[in-house]
């Protein structure tokens, strides 16, 4: 089984980046479909307009707090505090931005690889006990095995410190001859279809 994390081959899962796993919940029936280049960059950047939303929303709050605990302490450097909290902001603002386009510059460059091996767009993509379904197509788990795997690696506030997370961006299967491609983000319900495959094959031989 290959093994790319942030788009860099490593040996293989340690105990400690097995650990660091940020899986979807558990279910035994998945069903999703392929989406197109187009919904899948929509969805992307909806999502990632969405988080950046909350965590500009906490920010604001966060530096509104200050700025008023500073105006109500001490009136002349409340000024300067509700100034200073606004030039923060401000600055926050601009960089949210830039990461934002940051953000999609480097989706649409990966674009090309997230489609390359997957159904075409519409297919109907099913997982349950018996097996993965692709179309009309049936794959048993027993015939399917882990060709590669990719990853990408982050970060969790936690407390004074962070945790390291990695989420599955993408697997890559075999059934005898049969290549078959699942990417987290070109798929409706591509989180739950992942990660659920990943617990059903990982577990077996490769």
């Amino acid at each position: 089984m290959r093994i790319l994390i942030d788009d860099k081959p490593v040996d293989g899962l340690t105990a400690k980046r097995e650990r660091s796993l940020m899986l979807g919940k558990v279910q035994d029936s998945v069903k999703g479909t392929v989406l197109t280049p187009a919904e899948a960059t929509e969805t992307y950047i909806r999502q990632t307009r969405r988080w950046f939303k909350i965590l500009g929303g906490i920010a604001f709050v966060l530096m509104a707090a200050i700025a008023i605990a500073g105006i109500s302490s001490d009136p002349r450097e409340g000024a300067f505090i509700a100034v200073g909290a606004l030039v923060v902001g401000g600055a926050l603002l601009l960089f949210m931005v830039l990461l934002l386009r940051h953000r999609v510059r480097n989706w649409n460059r990966k674009i090309a690889h997230r489609v390359d091996g997957l159904a075409p767009p519409g297919t109907a993509i099913r997982l349950d006990a018996s097996g993965l379904s692709i179309g009309v197509e049936v794959f048993a788990w027993p015939s399917l095995a882990i060709e590669s795997v990719e990853f990408t690696s982050g970060s969790l506030p936690s407390g004074d410190t962070s945790t390291n997370i990695m989420l599955i961006e993408r697997l890559s299967l075999t059934a005898g001859p049969k290549a078959i491609a699942l990417d987290r983000a070109m798929m409706q319900n591509g989180i739950l279809l992942v990660d659920n495959c990943w617990r059903r094959l990982h577990a077996a031989p490769d």
